[in-house]
């Protein structure tokens, strides 16, 4: 992940792999999270089950870590708009290749998972990145993505804001059913994987807020030391990891309930 600017203006050849490496350690957590929920749901173990209960609370803070650094990636990438629209296409496909297997008796459909939510996110960044640059404190907008955050945490439960201060969503709202890329569920609604805008496309631009400081050089040199090169290598690769990784962990499961099933 490179960062820093030349003098001329244009992204210095120096890469921060600390940002590789805590990204990485965020898909390796996702990966075995994924892993449980397989376990879980499509093989039916007692473990997988409850490995997959324990692990649950602590989803949501690698999920964040992995949006909090695809937030500050935004401010190093040359394009933006090619990235999202690439992302796009891939999350699309991921739509469609989980609904397909409904047919096969797995219900494992994503509609609106953490690509899409990423490649929204990374759309939008291409359209405001501009004035965002002109950010003179870039713990302004960090401030400002945390108060949005919390006030549109609870969003699912029918209501923005705080519970000292809170809006009520109107009925009309909160049944309209083409509404959860924002966050609004219907009863029945169902996605293997949800990460919806509000509130996740806040920490994103948190993360991009973040990046602010890279782009200016004020990131520390220590972020620039490759010191886990394994994690490094993960986070320069997480979206094809991220795309392999179910496929590959369902292959490998099914294989030792095979082999577990010709030797009983």
């Amino acid at each position: 992940m490179t960062g820093m600017q030349d003098p001329a203006g244009q992204p210095a050849k120096t890469r921060y792999h600390l940002l590789d490496e805590i990204r990485g350690f965020a898909v390796v957590c996702m990966v075995f999270y994924h892993g449980f929920y397989t376990l879980a749901s499509l093989f039916h173990s007692a473990a997988g089950s409850a490995l997959l209960a324990f692990f649950t609370p602590a989803e949501p803070y690698f999920a964040g870590l992995f949006i909090l650094i695809s937030g500050i990636a935004s401010q190093l990438t040359h394009s933006n708009l090619i990235r999202g629209l690439k992302l796009l296409g891939v999350s699309l496909a991921f739509t469609l290749v989980t609904w397909a297997l409904g047919f096969v008796g797995m219900n494992v459909v994503i509609w609106f998972g953490i690509l899409h939510m990423l490649a929204v996110c990374m759309l939008l960044a291409a359209a405001v990145n501009r004035p965002l640059r002109k950010l003179k404190y870039p713990v302004v907008g960090i401030l400002i993505c945390l108060v949005l955050f919390l006030a549109t945490m609870h969003i699912r439960e029918g209501w923005l804001g705080f519970p000292f201060l809170r809006w009520e969503l109107p009925a009309a709202v909160m049944e309209c059913k083409w509404l959860f890329p924002l966050g609004v569920i219907t009863p029945g609604f169902y996605s293997a994987d949800y990460f919806p805008l509000f509130p996740w496309m806040f920490v994103f631009f948190a993360g991009a807020s973040i990046g602010l400081w890279a782009v200016r050089g004020k990131f520390p040199a220590f972020m620039a030391k490759s010191r886990v090169r394994p994690l490094a290598f993960v986070g320069r690769h997480a979206l094809l990891i991220y795309i392999l990784h179910q496929p590959v962990l369902y292959g490998l499961f099914s294989l030792v309930q095979w082999i577990i099933q010709a030797v009983s």
